[in-house]
């Protein structure tokens, strides 16, 4: 059986440790040719890291990494793009200096790797600057994580957290005055903000969180988890004294599932899953 990836996040890896993948590139895929700039809200522990790392890998054409998966035969080009990645969740941004300071030094650290000298000081013109030089090798694919963390670990300081709110909707801004030089675009969070705020200068921007579309494009739904899961149902089953599909049922009863669209399939809490298995 392959192993269970229990707090891994990192697509690489992941496939490169033979650790168990429930393969979402169909829905990625989709993502990837019929959009260009989306916003994803979901829970904490949902996937959605991996999801952004998966990106990365598609975006920087990594083809081989995805040899045993949908995507790897799919009509999709493999070209390469260079990324932008920042990860809000690793910043504690206890006031407005603490935030622009993980972002200039996200976007200097990006501008190092490709070899590109950022001449602006101010925040959002480096974005700019940024985004601009990276054009020149490709279109830009920009994935931003956690994009709403500054803002929750500070929301009970009112004053703090509108002060970050508006640093953000400046950097977010840009995005969309850069759009000629953009490929791609994702953000994440747990909390969906009005346009009238942190995105009132993002108006291009499509909100999947709720699209039937992209529903189980994180999570598991119940036929996945039969079908990634067998192995480790089948052993559960005989410990417990039970068949399959009776502790198919109880599993579906224990963790109901969750659901983001009116006509979508349940999808279960895939860190929940996972640790289901990995003590059963």
């Amino acid at each position: 059986m392959k192993r269970l990836p229990v707090g891994i996040q990192t697509f690489r890896k992941l496939i490169d440790g033979n650790y168990l993948y429930v393969d979402k590139t169909e829905h990625i895929h989709r993502l990837i040719v019929q959009g260009s700039v989306y916003f994803l809200s979901r829970p904490r522990r949902f996937g959605k890291s991996l999801l952004i790392s998966t990106l990365n890998e598609i975006f920087e054409g990594e083809k081989e990494l995805f040899k045993d998966l949908w995507i790897y035969k799919a009509d999709y080009a493999w070209e390469k793009y260079p990324v932008i990645r920042i990860d809000f969740s690793k910043s504690k941004a206890r006031n407005s200096d603490e935030l622009i300071n993980y972002i200039v030094y996200q976007l200097d650290k990006t501008a190092q790797l490709y070899g590109i000298t950022l001449e602006q000081t101010q925040y959002d013109i480096k974005f700019d600057e940024l985004l601009t030089k990276l054009s020149g090798i490709n279109k830009v694919v920009v994935l931003i994580d956690e994009y709403d963390k500054p803002i929750i670990d500070n929301i009970e300081n009112k004053e703090l957290a509108i002060e970050l709110r508006e640093i953000l909707k400046g950097f977010y801004t840009i995005i969309k005055a850069c759009d000629e030089h953009i490929r791609f675009v994702l953000l994440t969070g747990v909390s969906k903000f009005s346009r009238a705020g942190v995105f009132s200068g993002l108006n291009n921007l499509e909100d999947i969180s709720m699209d039937a579309r992209y529903s189980a494009l994180l999570g598991i739904t119940r036929e996945e988890m039969e079908g990634s899961f067998k192995e480790y149902i089948d052993q559960f089953a005989e410990s417990e004294g039970s068949s399959k599909s009776e502790l198919i049922k109880k599993i579906t009863y224990w963790y109901d599932g969750f659901c983001f669209s009116r006509r979508c399939k349940k999808v279960f809490n895939p860190f929940s899953v996972l640790l289901l298995f990995f003590f059963s």
